[in-house]
């Protein structure tokens, strides 16, 4: 069967000495294609096959991996590759779509659209990134159904009100009525202390598209604490360890 449909590379591998292995994301969800000759330097396909990349792609599939016979470039998104930082962040967030994205044609339409979201905000402004990342995770794990409801108490279920502390056994905040129940009896929890502003940010990250979140203004200080916040939720609630993460705080000390 040969079909043409709208992707993004969000995973390219050498194969061989002229080979490369793309998976792009659809529409309709992930696929694996086989690109032959795409790392000849005149190669029709070369410029298609390089990560982030927006495109039509032309693929024949019978059994098992697809063969990539032609692309129309929509997008090259250069700017992506050509600066470290951005490519770091870029690459990352291919990472965590590809770990939630389903294969074609079970995907989902809306992950295909809040990635290319994603990947949008991060052109149009690039000093935003890791605010933008965060914002990503939060939108990952509601797609991974590791999200808790951000604003109620991930314990008791009532609304949050004061200064909370997000609980990494839990997997949310726990309101003052619980943690002060916890003291009366002795328990103490290791508990990362959070504003009365995070949850409602982190609700509004997850479940708002990107182009109605506007403009976002976070502190520094809650910059930091999102970052510990959302790094625990997605390795100990969604399973996620990623490699692209550790490359990214240490390329921008995050």
């Amino acid at each position: 069967m040969i079909y043409n449909t709208e992707a993004v590379v969000i995973r390219s591998i050498a194969y061989g000495e002229t080979h490369a292995i793309v998976t792009l994301l659809t529409p309709n969800g992930t696929v694996a294609a086989m690109a032959r000759g795409a790392k000849k330097p005149q190669s029709r396909l070369a410029a298609g096959v390089q990560l982030f990349v927006k495109g039509m792609y032309t693929l024949y599939q019978n059994r098992g991996m697809g063969s990539l016979n032609q692309v129309e470039i929509l997008d090259a998104r250069r700017p992506l590759r050509e600066n470290l930082d951005l490519a770091a962040y870029a690459a990352y967030f291919c990472e965590l779509v590809h770990a939630v994205a389903e294969e074609r044609p079970h995907g989902s339409h809306a992950v295909y659209t809040q990635f290319e979201g994603a990947l949008q905000r991060l052109l149009a402004e690039p000093a935003m990134a890791g605010v933008f990342a965060r914002v990503w995770e939060a939108k990952v794990l509601r797609m991974s159904g590791a999200s808790p409801d951000w604003t109620r108490c991930v314990r008791c279920t009532q609304p949050l009100e004061g200064t909370v502390g997000y609980s990494s056994t839990e997997g949310g905040f726990l309101c003052q009525r619980c943690q002060a129940a916890d003291e009366a009896v002795g328990v103490r929890s290791r508990l990362i202390p959070a504003s009365p502003a995070l949850p409602r940010a982190l609700e509004s990250f997850s479940r708002v598209p990107w182009e109605r979140l506007g403009q976002i203004r976070l502190s520094e200080a809650s910059r930091r604490t999102l970052n510990e916040i959302l790094r625990a939720q997605l390795l100990d609630f969604a399973g996620l360890s990623l490699k692209s993460r550790t490359i990214l705080e240490s390329i921008t000390n995050e």
